[in-house]
């Protein structure tokens, strides 16, 4: 044996262990499982992927904010970042997901795979689970740390605590507590560790000006990918304005360079090799905190064909537009929700029939009603329904009725129940000539539940099943009432269970998310007539013959986003019953299965009413 080679082995043991940066590390350690990458493989980043990486590793920061697009990087940087921890510089660890049914799957998911397939992670966590409960789906302990997975919907998954690594993965779907912003509790749970801490949030964000995402990414130093146009050489954000295409073709999507003199129009090729020779530059002074933007047009796997059809896909409707730009262009969604002024609203108002001598119109396939019961008197409104949520205002009704005397009777004498039956059981002249029942009338049970319960009991239900209300038969009567604010992020939130329902004889409720009907309503009421004649989906048209009071009650809430981040509907003129009626007749419409109505089933909804195609 040679001496000097010997001791040449021997002085490397006494050398200090290599620091690699975090994508260094990952690209010599991590292995893809194939649970959620398709096959088993090592890992190898892209060019832009790096930079994100490796501001983990970085000394000088300690608070690292993805606001990126879906399937990207945050997962993958989550995990990496992870493994990194526990493999070179372990310290207790917290992980929140907006539920702890959410972490659980996390756990199982992602991080089971990962420390079976990673050899440098699978003697350091071992089995998934241990008998002294130092191992557990939600808790690993290891040499030198812990890792506690937690939801934010718990505050007391936050007490208790000293971390050093705070990972908040979908911050935007935290739910307000009453103890405070869950990320303000878990980063105060890392002052201990003060420039030794790593804090990491990544989500897409959301609607603008609500978005937690958003709020971090601005408190960042704000950096964004910078890519070189291979023609002129002139680098560039990525932006949708520069995606171009021939109408109705996606597969002729180009991305277009932004420098005038060039006009380049790159091919998925050229744009994922300019992708790969990314500068990230932050738009504000670094201080700590390093913020990263990046949509799916650096995505490495997705076509711009695919971006466009799925953009010609989703943009007909509010909602799955606003999921292509938070998700696919990593933007916040504009909540037109703000109130709109009556003035403008009248002055686009049209002339037509309305109340007894109200005619369908020929786009209309069916009639919703919505009652507002009040102590003395019923505020009703009559709607029409037509593709793409297109609605008509067609009657709108106070109801009074008075005793011998000339007094006004309360809303749980039996007349205002004839009256609502009467009305219930009349039609309509539809524009093709058929005649068009009610096809569900909704009664709010807030101010005066019992007769309302009465009303709904002598009339035709709807078919209760594992998933909720359904709508069976011309003349349903639906009792609803508003769910709470934390409730509201869907328009149909709940149906009262049968045991409930016994103790009002058979009646069951169905909960509706009055805030969410709001906002969508106030975003339509934006829309406005498009250039060749049509009307975009969601219109809704109002009669010229309205009081200016029903203009003013349409327009009479305002929404508040408080300072917890909790959303609140505040009236701002007191007669806010046409507001509630068109909430109440937007759920009828709902019960009925408007929002997955294809065309075979408005065909199908016309052919039953005798409605012909105009």
């Amino acid at each position: 044996m040679n001496p000097d080679g010997l001791i040449e082995d021997w002085s490397k043991l006494w050398l200090p262990r290599q620091k690699l940066s975090l994508s260094e590390w990952a690209e010599q350690n991590f292995i893809l499982s194939s649970e959620y990458a398709g096959t088993t493989a090592q890992l190898t980043l892209f060019g832009w992927q790096r930079e994100i990486f490796d501001s983990f590793t970085d000394p000088r920061v300690q608070q690292i904010v993805l606001m990126t697009g879906t399937q990207l990087v945050k997962t993958l940087f989550l995990q990496a970042a992870l493994a990194y921890v526990i493999a070179e510089q372990p310290g207790p660890v917290l992980l929140v997901q907006p539920k702890d049914v959410d972490a659980n799957t996390f756990s199982k998911e992602r991080l089971s795979p990962m420390f079976r397939d990673i050899p440098v992670l699978r003697n350091i966590i071992g089995d998934a689970k241990s008998r002294d409960g130092t191992n557990t789906i939600e808790y690993k302990a290891f040499p030198g740390g812990t890792l506690s997975l937690v939801g934010a919907n718990a505050p007391g998954n936050f007490a208790r605590r000293t971390i050093r690594y705070l990972f908040c993965d979908e911050t935007d779907k935290y739910q307000p507590t009453k103890e405070g912003d869950q990320i303000s509790l878990g980063i105060e749970r890392t002052a201990w560790f003060r420039t030794r801490r790593k804090i990491v949030l990544t989500c897409s964000p959301t609607v603008d000006g609500r978005s937690r995402i958003q709020q971090a990414y601005g408190q960042s130093d704000q950096r964004k990918p910078w890519v070189p146009c291979a023609a002129c050489g002139q680098f560039q954000v990525l932006g949708w304005p520069q995606v171009k295409w021939e109408a109705g073709k996606p597969g002729t999507a180009r991305y277009q360079c932004v420098n005038p003199e060039c006009g380049e129009r790159w091919h998925d090729t050229a744009r994922w090799a300019a992708c790969e020779r990314t500068e990230w530059r932050g738009e504000q002074e670094f201080q700590g905190t390093a913020g990263f933007w990046i949509s799916h047009l650096y995505s490495p796997v997705k076509t711009l064909e695919e971006i466009v059809a799925q953009f010609l896909k989703q943009k007909g409707e509010r909602s799955t537009l606003q999921v292509f730009v938070n998700t696919t262009l990593a933007e916040t969604f504009r909540d037109e929700g703000e109130r709109p002024q009556w003035e403008v609203l009248k002055g686009r108002a049209e002339e037509y029939p309305i109340n007894d001598e109200a005619v369908v119109p020929a786009r209309a396939s069916f009639l919703t009603a919505a009652v507002d019961f009040q102590r003395e008197w019923l505020n009703v409104e009559l709607k029409a329904w037509g593709r793409g949520k297109e609605s008509w205002s067609l009657g709108m009704w106070r109801v009074e009725e008075y005793d011998g005397k000339g007094n006004p009777l309360q809303t749980s004498d039996p007349k205002y129940r004839e009256w609502l039956r009467v009305f219930l059981h009349r039609t309509w002249k539809h524009e093709s000539g058929a005649d068009l029942p009610i096809l569900v009338e909704t009664l709010d049970t807030g101010e005066r539940p019992d007769p309302v319960y009465e009303f709904a009991r002598e009339s035709i239900s709807p078919a209760y099943g594992p998933a909720g209300a359904r709508v069976i038969s011309p003349r349903t009567v639906v009792p609803i009432k508003g769910a709470s604010q934390d409730q509201h992020s869907r328009l149909i939130v709940a149906v009262s269970q049968e045991s409930a329902a016994r103790k009002r004889r058979g009646v069951r409720i169905v909960s509706v998310g009055g805030g969410y009907a709001k906002g969508e309503f106030y975003g339509a009421l934006a829309l406005r007539r498009n250039a060749d004649g049509s009307y975009p989906s969601g219109y809704c048209h109002f009669p010229k013959a309205y009081d200016d009071s029903v203009f003013q009650g349409y327009c009479s809430e305002e929404r508040v986003v408080h300072a917890s981040g909790t959303v609140e509907w505040v009236k701002v003129y007191e007669r806010n019953e046409p507001l509630d009626c068109h909430v109440y007749n937007r759920a009828a419409a709902e019960l009925v299965g408007i929002s997955g109505f294809n065309e075979s089933h408005w065909l199908k909804l016309e052919q039953s009413f005798g409605i012909q195609a105009p």
